[in-house]
């Protein structure tokens, strides 16, 4: 891979220091019909994209362009300027090269059609991610405009958009899923693309707050329909006493009328969060995590394959699968805790604190979930490791500065620290 975006990278960097970007135009138009191909080979993408059609020529494209970023954003939309914009900071990474100018990148992704392709075959998912921002900012044209904040529901619906588009994708390729699965792959799209797919497909609620405390609160501007709704209720109260004052109306008038299109929109939201979640979750979830969890198993990614195969277990029941698949996944299910406990049992002493615990972890609660008995044998080893690994989870918590690092020594930490407890309480 590193070698396609090397190919014509010579005659960029000779000519480098260039103050304009005169290959924007073209690249613009090879990106856009490169990746409306690749997406709409799947039904997800093909319905976005008809559901741009739909808002009218004038704003049926937008520019794609490719600049470097600081931030953590693979891609971002811009509603102001209509334009998606691919980081370059993360195009070098995918293709293992160290940092480039921007005019050089553009070049290269221009002529060198294979290096093209390849990011757009990974990239994909973000992009897709990114056209729904933009069907948003035609739909709703607050969206970014009077109000300071953008709803929150704007992104649950791209990503939910992108999860289910990334289903579809895995589905066609496995081999990609499982190669992650076991460690074999890895690429900054990728990743990003089946680290949401996973957790929503796990624990939509988990999944949500995830979101919300990314975006409410650790980037701030993001603000939910509910929150806003409230606060334009004071905001038109407020405005109602000062027009009484004043003699002047038009403000109030403004804010009612602000408060009503919000009040809309929020409707809407509300409908299509409640039609993803009673109707659509549901069977996206079992076959997402059947998937998942069939992959894991054959990686040997126990931890994985206990997680998703006993949720789905657990999940079955409660909405209602078919007896024959009900019965082939709770197969699948009791085989997952079999070879993750010989696993476990036979490579206890050769792995880390963390490695440890957590197959011990997921085979616990697989269990519980699934009503099977906890691993004979390996009551003892459970009980010596919970104790230290609540000990080292708290201490890995106090170092953490990641959010989502912090997140994941937290909730371990309260998992083993609660468990020790009843270990000890049993013990006495």
């Amino acid at each position: 891979m590193k070698a396609l975006l090397l190919a014509v990278g010579l005659s960029s960097f000779l000519r480098g220091g260039l103050h304009a970007y005169p290959y924007d135009a073209r690249l613009d138009t090879a990106l856009a019909g490169d990746f409306k191909k690749a997406i709409c080979a799947f039904s997800g993408g093909s319905e976005l994209y008809s559901r741009l059609a739909r808002e009218g020529e004038q704003n049926s494209r937008r520019r794609v362009l490719l600049r470097f970023d600081k931030g953590p954003w693979l891609a971002y939309f811009l509603r102001q300027e209509n334009v998606i914009y691919l980081n370059t900071r993360f195009i070098t990474k995918f293709f293992g090269v160290k940092k480039r100018a921007d005019t050089e990148v553009i070049e290269i992704l221009l002529k060198n059609t294979k290096a093209r392709a390849e990011l757009v075959k990974r990239a994909d998912s973000v992009y897709l991610h990114e056209l729904v921002h933009a069907l948003q900012s035609y739909q709703y044209p607050d969206y970014g405009g009077p109000r300071s904040a953008i709803p929150l529901e704007f992104e649950y619906e791209a990503y939910f958009t992108e999860d289910l588009y990334t289903h579809e994708k895995m589905k066609r390729y496995p081999k990609l899923l499982k190669a992650f699965i076991s460690g074999s792959y890895s690429d900054p799209y990728t990743e990003n693309a089946l680290g949401g797919y996973l957790t929503l497909s796990l624990d939509p609620e988990a999944y949500r707050r995830r979101i919300r405390r990314k975006y409410e609160e650790e980037l701030g501007g993001y603000l939910s329909f509910e929150r806003a709704e409230t606060d334009g209720n004071n905001s038109v109260r407020d405005a109602k006493i000062l027009s009484y004052a004043s003699g002047k109306v038009g403000d109030y008038i403004d804010k009612t009328e602000a408060l009503e299109r919000l009040r809309g929109e929020k409707e809407i939201y509300d409908r299509y969060l409640e039609d993803f979640y009673l109707k659509r979750w549901p069977a996206f979830s079992a076959e997402a995590l059947l998937l998942a969890g069939s992959a894991a198993l054959e990686a040997k990614n126990y931890p994985l394959a206990l997680d998703c195969l006993a949720v789905a277990d657990e999940n079955a029941v409660k909405y209602g699968v078919h007896r024959a698949e009900l019965l082939s996944l709770k197969a699948k299910g009791a085989l997952a805790i079999l070879a993750a406990a010989d696993f476990t049992r036979d490579n206890s002493s050769k792995m880390p604190l963390e490695i440890l615990s957590q197959h011990l972890k997921a085979l616990e609660k697989a269990c519980d979930r699934t009503g099977r008995p906890f691993p004979a044998g390996l009551s003892a080893l459970r009980d010596k490791t919970y104790p230290a690994a609540a000990a080292w989870y708290s201490r890995e918590a106090g170092r953490a500065k990641d959010p989502d690092r912090l997140e994941y020594f937290r909730e371990n930490a309260g998992y083993f620290s609660g468990a020790a407890v009843k270990i000890s309480q049993k013990i006495r």
